[in-house]
């Protein structure tokens, strides 16, 4: 994100080529040309759309990620099989364990960094500056976002946000009636087997979320737009959530 949006602001944009060495810029980061820093009232509030040349993905790199990176690109890949591609999602739950890398085989690796690159780039080729489609990328981030600008960046990282954004989002399309109560327990299996929170950290005031839900880029005309599971493989936005109703669901993630 930092490289890219250097890239995009110097001279108003050179070539760009990203080499990710981490899970989670393999699978999200690295591609689609969203590029954005972090500012102390919110998440990647600075930024700009600037698309790479190339993107050079090496999977043997991953050999030295440390554990908790790993879950927490977890979570990204997750996501894609919520939102877009349900056969993913499938493949992951028959895997047996998805917290650490030496129980993910080769092959099923290959699967992951090869369908979570192939959904975003679906995603982002059908609207590249994010004017529909490309919002359902942001599942789990609004809350997620809330909740990393809340404990400064520093108590829980972005796929461990993501999460807990992914479990609290699953909740309101249950509260909704927009999808049913199995598929938010197959998604929190698979967040648990992630070794990935599920609860919101410690000392976090569920009203201070809401304030700063209310920060987020993605809010229009001040209602906050939300990402929300309709079928496994397939979500809408909307930003018809009551207050009260993220308030409930918040409260039972405490």
């Amino acid at each position: 994100d930092m490289t890219g949006f250097a890239a995009a602001t110097w001279l108003r944009g050179i070539n760009v080529v990203q080499v990710p060495t981490s899970l989670l810029a393999m699978v999200d980061a690295s591609i689609g040309g969203k590029t954005g820093v972090n500012h102390p009232l919110g998440k990647n509030l600075i930024g700009a759309f600037h698309q790479p040349r190339l993107v050079l993905i090496d999977p043997d790199v991953l050999k030295t990620l440390p554990g908790r990176e790993f879950r927490s690109a977890m979570a990204e890949v997750i996501k894609y099989g919520v939102i877009w591609d349900a056969e993913l999602f499938g493949m992951l739950e028959n895997c047996q364990r998805l917290d650490q890398m030496r129980y993910v085989k080769a092959d099923l690796l290959a699967e992951i960094l090869s369908r979570s690159c192939q959904a975003k780039a679906e995603v982002v080729s059908k609207d590249e500056k994010e004017s529909g489609l490309r919002a359902i990328l942001n599942y789990g981030h609004t809350i997620g976002h809330a909740v990393e600008s809340l404990t400064n960046y520093k108590v829980i990282n972005h796929g461990e946000g993501v999460a807990i954004g992914m479990a609290a989002s699953s909740r309101l399309a249950v509260e909704l009636g927009m999808w049913d109560a199995e598929c938010d327990r197959r998604q929190s299996a698979l967040i648990e087997k992630a070794g990935l929170p599920a609860k919101l950290p410690a000392g976090v005031d569920v009203e201070e979320i809401l304030n700063t839900l209310q920060l987020d880029k993605k809010v229009q005309d001040g209602k906050v737009r939300f990402v929300l599971p309709v079928r496994l493989g397939e979500a809408a936005v909307t930003d018809r959530v009551d207050g009260d109703v993220i308030l409930q669901v918040l409260k039972q993630m405490l």
